[in-house]
């Protein structure tokens, strides 16, 4: 079974499962992975959207002579990024979990000319009423999501990595230990992996042992991370398409989910446009997608960077003839193992090209070494992956400058 399968069952599917089991509130849960992943994707997309009335448990809230309305649990989604203030924090899942999307008007109705009474005819300005007014809906909101978190209710903190440098890293995880006990439901973090450096990595590493009960690592396959994003209803009209794409994703060996839908967005604008998407123009979007959402560069029909790729062309050339077990290590994987490779042929003068000097290659191995950023581009993208020339100038040309602006007419 794969990893998203076995860790959906596991938290929402088999008996007893994770978060739907009232023995796991009051417990924090960690659901960690490398970035691009698709670990947001996965707990909207495959935990809480299709299933949510899973998490729905109801209690009843008893009045003095009868019951007054039934409380459904709460399923919350909150992102950290940019959050500087764990008051506010608070007050953000609190208002999320209330689920109430109260109209100002209704607001007045609902509290009447009672809920104002109180306010003084001096202070019966439009501001202060207004406010008083905010006050109140807000209070109701936070009542009422704390009552939809105690005792089974779930929240999810999400861009754990993200949030203000303002929010000090020790206490955000004694907000989240405090809240899961103070609320007895169970909270869901959600985070890249090995994200934090310095001082703040000895922090999350001492405090996550003591605030986190359960670790859960999410790896999904190329194949598993495509088809739960593809399979998204307005993606329908590619089906014919999709296994193209796909194919042509894994030769990136990238997994990122927000590609992917970019990918898939930029086939399916240009099949609504153009009425044709053959297997070269789908190679030439997705690759051209991928090298531009993730080195920023378009290249040229004929190589924007035709310097650069002349010398490269010519150094693997030279390395395919000389070195071919050294080639590979060109993505600098192995960068030392291959300057001494090379150094060493260049003492033994074994390279057979004549047009080839020592100091040529000298001054090759001084370029490569000052262009290691364009080169590991250029390497996958412009000679690896090589795309460029899969169908005409023009098409390509016109691929290109959709991928850049945006925009195709």
């Amino acid at each position: 079974m794969s990893n998203t399968k076995e860790l959906k069952k596991y938290l929402l599917e088999k008996e007893n499962a994770f978060l739907l089991d009232d023995t796991n509130n009051g417990k924090t849960i960690m659901l960690s992975g490398a970035w691009g992943a698709g670990k947001t994707h996965f707990w909207q997309n495959e935990i809480t959207k299709e299933d949510k009335d899973k998490f729905s448990t109801k209690e009843y809230e008893e009045g003095l002579f009868f019951i007054q309305k039934e409380i459904s649990k709460a399923c919350v989604y909150v992102s950290l990024y940019g959050k500087d203030s764990l008051n506010s924090l608070k007050k953000e899942i609190y208002i999320k979990a209330s689920s109430e999307k109260q109209l100002l008007s209704k607001e007045v109705s609902t509290f009447g000319f009672d809920a104002l009474s109180s306010i003084k005819d001096s202070d019966l300005k439009i501001g202060q009423v207004i406010k008083a007014i905010f006050n109140l809906n807000t209070k109701r909101k936070n009542d009422k999501g704390i009552k939809r978190l105690k005792n089974g209710g779930i929240i999810c903190l999400d861009d754990f990595e993200r949030k203000s440098n303002k929010i000090n890293l020790n206490d955000l995880f004694g907000f989240i230990s405090q809240l899961a006990i103070d609320m007895n439901c169970k909270i869901v973090i959600i985070l890249n992996s090995d994200v934090f450096t310095g001082k703040e990595a000895e922090v999350f590493k001492n405090v996550k042992e003591k605030t986190v009960n359960k670790f859960f690592y999410f790896e999904p396959t190329i194949e598993e991370l495509f088809e739960s994003i593809s399979k998204n209803k307005k993606y329908d009209i590619l089906n014919d398409y999709k296994e193209d794409i796909l194919k042509t994703i894994k030769e990136t060996e990238e997994l990122n989910a927000r590609i992917y839908m970019q990918v898939l967005d930029n086939c399916l604008e240009w099949l609504a446009v153009k009425e044709k998407l053959d297997k070269k123009i789908i190679r030439v979007l997705v690759l051209g997608t991928f090298n531009f959402v993730l080195n920023h560069i378009v290249f040229d029909y004929y190589g924007k960077h035709k310097d650069y790729l002349l010398q490269i062309n010519e150094l693997f050339l030279l390395l395919r003839k000389n070195v071919p077990t050294e080639l590979e290590k060109i993505n600098f994987n192995g960068k030392e193992e291959l300057f001494n490779q090379l150094n060493n042929n260049l003492r033994q003068n074994k390279f057979s090209n004549p047009n080839l000097s020592v100091s040529n290659i000298e001054q090759l191995l001084i370029w490569v070494r000052d262009n290691e950023s364009i080169l590991k581009i250029l390497w996958k993208y412009g000679y690896k992956l090589y795309y460029v020339a899969d169908v005409d100038k023009e098409t390509y040309n016109e691929i290109a400058k959709f991928i850049k602006s945006g925009i195709l007419i």
